[in-house]
């Protein structure tokens, strides 16, 4: 099984740091999913995928719930358990 090395968020320095504050920023909370982590050796891309995760769930006049029912069903089409 593959494993990935990832930066625990209490233990982040520099652009990792600055990632998971915006991270907890967009998300209102201080919890960073693990999915996120993966991308903790990589911050410029973890950043762009939080920037994207920001404007797909938070941005717009669509509710949030649409978003993430129409996200459910699309993972669900792709076959994606997560």
């Amino acid at each position: 099984m593959a494993h990935i090395k990832t930066i625990p968020p209490r233990k982040a320095t520099g652009e990792t740091r600055e990632a998971y504050n915006y991270m907890a920023e967009v998300a209102g909370s201080g919890m960073v999913a693990k999915i996120v982590q993966i991308f903790s050796q990589r911050p410029a891309s973890m950043t762009r995928m939080i920037r994207q995760w920001e404007l797909t769930m938070w941005k717009g006049d669509v509710p949030r719930q649409t978003r993430e029912l129409v996200a459910a069903a699309v993972s669900r089409l792709n076959n994606c358990h997560y």
